[in-house]
């Protein structure tokens, strides 16, 4: 892996203008699908894998700049970027979950509140109700 690095650096000057090569980007992926084997991550649904591998890709190779060359253990730098990319994309997942359940909450309130009519009995005669609509 180092050897592909060092290819990858001596590809350009600038590191814009360098080209990952097939071979490191397999190693790449490789290293975030063996992560996402992780006890830590077995049991997220697929979709959420697929996020975070993705956010994975995206941020290593945006900060593949700063890797240091005087460092022997490129799997470190590797392995922490994956780390830190899937816990971001499942903060933001459960983020957003938690949006989506205040939301249901308040709504029910508030169907409550107009209607008299508990949401949690049945959530369908409730917006029925509030809708104005025959209730079956």
């Amino acid at each position: 892996m180092t050897a592909e690095l060092v290819k990858w650096r001596d590809s350009a000057d600038k590191p814009e203008d360098r080209i990952i090569s097939e071979e490191l980007g397999k190693m790449i992926i490789a290293i975030g699908e063996k992560m996402l084997n992780r006890s830590e991550f077995r049991n997220y649904p697929k979709e959420l894998k697929e996020d975070m591998l993705g956010m994975f890709e995206l941020k290593l190779i945006k900060g593949l700049k700063n890797y240091n060359f005087k460092f022997n253990n490129p799997f470190a730098f590797f392995t922490t970027a994956a780390w830190n990319a899937f816990l971001t994309v499942i903060s933001k997942h459960y983020k957003q979950q938690n949006i989506k359940k205040d939301l249901m909450t308040k709504l029910a309130q508030e169907l409550q509140t107009y209607t008299g009519i508990n949401p949690a009995s049945s959530l369908s005669k409730c917006i029925k109700s509030y809708l104005g609509n025959d209730v079956d």
